[in-house]
């Protein structure tokens, strides 16, 4: 029993020693000859408590600056890379093109990204008897190449995904929801580039078939044809036959127009070519005169029958009665008019709750 005893006590300390021993890495000599410059990117940072820092905030504070400093090697590298130049003038030939094309549909759009460095490690030791922190960050070049790689293999698969959505959505008429998807889909493009950019820089076997350079291609130009055809949005037929006392009230027409814009709907005269028709039939009609102290106030009801319907699917999605009430000082007729001023505003809500 005292033998046990003795041997697991001598383990743990074996273990203990072993967890307080300097990492190779922290010797700069050993650093550079377990981690060579043409095999691995590295990152080196050390440092101690500041004030009342705890150590875990200090050690994530430290493990950051090794991790910077790995990814500005790397960023350093890229920028002063000779390699692959043919593929980086087509890379950059390819985003030119890209967000030429796609400037005006999404210019709110950020269409670039800081790419995270896929299989960075960053370690970290703290020194028993001086309580200095050191961290070192590195990732294998062969190994970043090859993690490069998949991620643009992940991304244009999610890409490719997203757009056969956005054509389903646009085959079911579900434009504005289609035009969300397409402008969510662009930074991901700009994902992609800087991905291959840096495998180009970090790779000197790379080439087209490795970037997927000709799927690239084909999705971005499956995209900008789909903001091509999105770029104003829906397409509306609207026919609005309006009545104000055997006067008709043309303008109803032009404020329930005015009012949809917003959607970035466009309107087209063939319900054939229209996402949505919309119907509206209204009529003006007297209600009250009403006397205050020798003002007189009039009020007048404006009736309205108004449908809507979905074309991709001939369904008649809305079909009801709406009368909205108006009043004015001078007669009936301008009372009225007060009341299709209102009539265009519900007109344009009851809409937009079944269409967005």
């Amino acid at each position: 029993m005292k033998k046990f005893t003795l041997f697991f006590f001598l383990l743990q300390m074996t273990f203990l020693v072993m967890a307080q021993s300097e990492p190779a890495w922290v010797d700069s000599d050993q650093r550079r000859a377990f981690y060579p410059d043409g095999t691995y990117f590295t990152g080196y940072s050390e440092g101690q408590r500041v004030g009342s820092e705890s150590v875990e905030r200090a050690t994530k504070r430290i493990k950051d600056a090794a991790r910077v400093e790995a990814v500005s090697t790397i960023q350093v590298h890229v920028k002063n890379s000779t390699q692959n130049q043919a593929l980086s003038q087509t890379l950059r030939t390819m985003e030119g093109t890209f967000r030429q094309s796609t400037r005006q549909f999404a210019s709110h759009t950020q269409t670039s990204v800081d790419v995270e460095i896929p299989g960075l490690q960053v370690d970290a030791w703290t020194n028993p008897s001086t309580g200095m922190i050191s961290a070192f960050a590195y990732v294998k070049k062969a190994s970043l190449i090859r993690q490069l790689e998949k991620k643009i293999t992940v991304l244009l698969t999610k890409i490719e995904t997203t757009l056969d959505q956005i054509d389903q959505l646009i085959a079911n008429g579900q434009k504005l929801e289609a035009r969300t998807l397409a402008e969510k889909t662009l930074p991901q493009f700009g994902e992609v580039e800087q991905l291959q950019k840096l495998l180009v820089a970090v790779d000197d076997l790379a080439d087209e078939e490795t970037l997927q350079l000709e799927l690239t291609r084909s999705l971005q130009h499956r995209l900008t044809g789909v903001i091509a055809s999105l770029q104003h949005g829906l397409a509306i037929c609207l026919t609005c036959t309006a009545d104000c006392f055997g006067t008709p009230y043309t303008a109803l027409q032009g404020e329930v127009k005015g009012q949809l814009s917003a959607l970035g709907c466009s309107f087209v005269a063939d319900p054939s070519q229209a996402d949505y028709v919309i119907t509206v039939q209204a009529k003006a009609r007297e209600y009250n005169r009403a006397d205050f102290g020798g003002n007189v106030a009039y009020f007048a009801y404006v009736d309205a029958d108004i449908s809507l319907t979905k074309t991709a699917t001939g369904q008649r999605i809305y079909d009801d009665f709406l009368s909205i009430k108006g009043g004015h000082t001078h007669n009936y007729s301008q009372a009225a008019r007060t009341a299709y001023k209102d009539l265009a505003k519900e007109i344009d809500k009851l809409i937009k709750q079944y269409i967005q």
